[in-house]
């Protein structure tokens, strides 16, 4: 239901964007040369608030994910109207409302014997994960995309794992990314905007908070780790390790530039890819692949033995590492001699 109601309610959304002067105009940093509709988050937050209205699961389990949604739009809004505000007002922002949910839901780490150090981490969690959605939403497509492939996986293991009503928010979150993806890939006629990238990057961490993969227990017994979530966490983080790796690839890079990390640039992993001179699609396809390779990693660890588990995860940071030193052969940033 998500993606037929996502297919519809996009040409709504780009009227109403087009008629209320939420658009994204082309600029330095964008790579688009014409202006674009940016209201897209609101048609994924509607298709996925409809279909689990009408799903079997009792929608009062999804009430604190929806209104502290609603927030993250709610305030993206603000960016999409083209208001510019500071990224500690931004960061400070997401902060709250990631506090909000976590108090209004209970959902929690469980890592630690101290509940103040867990809701801080789940706090900062999301949080990070918000900003990390955001910060990789440079390019038609890619976001929403890497958003379906990730929401996917997540329902394979949610399915797996016994867990219904997890299952069907990833299938209706899915959903409403693919029928929106109809019309974000490129040339996207429409943009997620500030809203709809942070509303995405929160219900993915969402899902991860939720994910609990049993079958890890044997690898934890014999890692003497004594609460499962130490071990079962890794596997959201697998399937979540574009925007993570991104994010941190950006400022790692930034802080030995000595760039600003608010600064805006074109320094992003796709940006990088795309300067080695892959048009926008093939670049955004070849993302997509990486995306589809982790979820399979992923999957493949939950069935695994512990010296597959491990070496896998080794396979994991290898890959990460290699991926970090050849997007480096790309300079993003002014040299000294050219000040």
């Amino acid at each position: 239901m998500g993606f037929v109601l996502s297919l519809l309610f996009t040409p709504v959304a780009k009227f109403l964007a087009y008629r209320f002067n939420f658009i994204d105009q082309p600029g330095f940093r964008k790579i688009h040369a014409k202006p674009i509709p940016r209201l897209g988050g609101w048609v994924i937050f509607a298709s996925l608030m409809i279909a689990l209205v009408f799903s079997k699961i009792d929608i009062r389990c999804y009430l604190g994910v929806l209104l502290v949604g609603l927030l993250f739009l709610l305030f993206g809004l603000i960016d999409d109207r083209g208001i510019e505000i500071r990224a500690r007002y931004k960061i400070t922002a997401h902060l709250a409302f990631s506090l909000i949910f976590v108090l209004i839901s209970g959902i929690s780490f469980n890592l630690f014997k101290i509940n103040l150090i867990n809701l801080g981490l789940t706090v900062c969690f999301i949080t990070f994960m918000t900003n990390s959605l955001n910060m990789l939403d440079g390019m038609d497509g890619l976001v929403s995309g890497v958003a379906t492939l990730a929401a996917l996986f997540f329902c394979v293991l949610a399915l797996n794992n016994n867990l219904p009503s997890l299952a069907l928010l990833t299938v209706a979150f899915a959903g409403s990314t693919l029928g929106f993806l109809r019309y974000n890939f490129n040339p996207a006629s429409i943009f997620l905007g500030e809203g709809g990238s942070t509303f995405i990057g929160f219900i993915l961490a969402v899902i991860a908070l939720n994910l609990k993969i049993f079958k890890l227990w044997n690898i934890a017994l014999l890692l003497n780790v004594p609460r499962l979530q130490f071990v079962s966490f890794l596997i959201p983080l697998i399937i979540l390790g574009i925007p993570i790796f991104d994010t941190f690839f950006v400022f790692m890079n930034r802080f030995f530039h000595n760039v600003k990390m608010s600064t805006p640039g074109k320094d992003h992993a796709h940006h990088r890819i795309h300067l080695m001179g892959l048009s926008q699609k093939i670049t955004v396809l070849a993302i997509y692949g990486v995306q589809i390779m982790l979820g399979a990693i992923a999957l493949a660890m939950v069935n695994s033995t512990f010296q597959q588990f491990v070496s896998l995860l080794v396979i994991v940071f290898v890959l990460a590492f290699f991926a970090w030193v050849f997007l480096l052969r790309v300079e993003a940033y002014p040299s000294s001699d050219s000040a």
